[in-house]
């Protein structure tokens, strides 16, 4: 990472500080606010090494020993950048690191614990989100690596970061200023699809510092008039370091045939965790991978496999017949964006009969709860071919939810991991998927993670508030009693 480049641009926005963790890209911090910019996530090797460029052998040796570190750093004068404090530490997660401008901090202050002084009132647009042009405000949230824009007829924009919406004072579109932004690209076919269907899909692409970037767009009518709901497409795929899931995760990914369900609410990462995976097996096997998406949220670059992306809507028609096309493309692995019917979930099955890898998502709250949905939707007289052929092709199910962290802003996955082994697969068969919890805290020595059990860990880590995980608890009892054995409770 180029330190003075990323300095330049965080203090350009005002910055106060510009601080570093592993899982987070950089951020800089505006008064108490924290501002991702535009750049990968860093690692804890990433952060060392930024460490080891800016400290000496012997200051190194005292980070190693004492996990925390205090030291100047002087940009190039070029940047016309002022001196700068750093102050690192160790954290449970790896090494993290804070910059800003003028005297050293006390030594034992830890990273952002002392959050800067707020900043006086400002106008509209503070924070560096622009109001008057729309290019120039998804430049912004490709700057910021925001997840969603959000322009709503006479309404202020609003911008989801970290899983939250910040308003943008001043950012208002009509009807009109809303369509402009898409120019000759808003045919007449669209406007007719608008007029008739009260919504349409298209892509849309802009040129950042050199790079296109594109998103996926939903133009929709609404009460008030329109409105436009933008999203990024990634093309830098994040790893499970990055996401803070488990490193077994992956091998869900190399079983030669069968289905992998990624479970959870709507927003929970799970495409995203999907991603990974097919990331793993793009970067280390020889695959051919085809994907089905509503929209593509990641472009995946050629590696050792061969994957081709189609998008729901605009290459195949539907997931279903994406999936009946996929048979006859000679995959090895299907990415299906989401089984959310019961043709897409019978020819999910098929292909996962016939020597093929399925990845899918679906919506539920745990595993059981999956077995069951799939189920319930076939009618009464299929449900038993259903059972026996579910419990056949099952290789493992995740169930992921996200959480406020407690250490830092951001989310932090809670998971729980079921490998479906014979055990389970005569659970399946038999309608005992009552007995699923049991059967995963048996299945512990064998990979397996009850959901309760990841709570847990990430309270004792000091990344998950106590009453954020008793809320969000299967069995609260339980998490209470392992909690209060550690006197985590207060």
């Amino acid at each position: 990472m180029d330190l003075d480049d990323l300095l330049a641009t965080a203090f350009r926005h005002g910055a106060d500080s510009l601080q570093f963790r592993p899982g987070s890209p950089p951020l800089a911090y505006v008064g108490k606010r924290p501002m991702p910019l535009s750049h990968p996530v860093a690692t804890a090797d990433s952060i060392n090494a930024l460490i080891a460029g800016i400290a000496s052998e012997l200051e190194q040796a005292t980070f190693v020993g004492t996990g925390a570190l205090e030291g100047q750093y002087t940009p190039d004068p070029k940047r016309g950048l002022p001196d700068m404090v750093y102050r690192a530490r160790q954290t449970p997660n790896g090494p993290a690191v804070a910059f800003r401008p003028g005297a050293a901090v006390a030594a034992a202050e830890p990273v952002a614990a002392r959050a800067p002084a707020a900043p006086a009132a400002a106008a509209p647009g503070e924070w560096g989100w622009p109001t008057e042009d729309v290019d120039a405000l998804l430049s912004a949230v490709v700057e910021r690596r925001a997840a969603d824009l959000l322009l709503s007829s006479g309404r202020e924009a609003r911008v989801r970061i970290m899983g939250g919406f910040e308003r943008i004072p001043g950012a208002v579109f009509d009807d009109q200023r809303i369509l402009a932004v898409f120019g000759d690209d808003f045919t007449a076919e669209r406007r007719e699809t608008l007029e008739h269907k009260g919504n349409v899909d298209l892509a849309y692409q802009l040129t950042h510092r050199g790079r296109r970037h594109r998103f996926r767009v939903n133009v929709f009518r609404q009460m008030d008039g329109l409105a436009a709901a933008f999203r990024p497409i990634w093309d830098t795929v994040p790893t499970l370091q990055d996401l803070n899931l488990p490193p077994q995760l992956l091998e869900l990914a190399e079983f030669p045939y069968g289905l992998v369900l990624m479970t959870g609410p709507t927003g929970s990462g799970k495409s995203t965790t999907l991603a990974t995976l097919i990331e793993h097996l793009n970067r280390t096997w020889q695959r051919h991978i085809v994907t089905l998406e509503d929209p593509i949220e990641y472009v995946f670059s050629q590696g050792q496999s061969i994957v081709h992306q189609r998008e729901v809507g605009h290459h195949v028609h539907s997931f279903a017949t994406g999936l009946r096309a996929a048979l006859r493309e000679a995959p090895d692995v299907i990415l299906v964006g989401e089984m959310r019917d019961l043709e897409t979930i019978a020819a999910a099955l098929t292909a996962a009969e016939t020597g093929h890898l399925v990845l899918s998502t679906l919506h539920s709250g745990s595993a059981a709860q999956a077995i069951d949905r799939i189920i319930d939707i076939f009618p009464e007289h299929q449900q038993g071919q259903v059972r026996i052929q579910l419990a056949d092709v099952l290789r493992a199910i995740v169930t992921q939810r996200l959480l406020p962290r407690a250490d830092r802003p951001g989310r932090i996955p809670a998971i729980e991991l079921v490998k479906v082994n014979y055990a389970f697969s005569n659970l399946i068969r038999d309608k005992r998927t009552h007995q699923f919890q049991t059967q995963i805290q048996t299945g512990r020595n064998e990979g397996m993670i009850p959901f309760d059990v990841s709570l847990v860990d990430w309270v004792r880590r000091g990344a998950v508030d106590p009453e954020v995980a008793l809320r969000a608890a299967r069995d609260r009892r339980f998490v209470e009693a392992q909690l209060a054995d550690h006197e985590v409770l207060r």
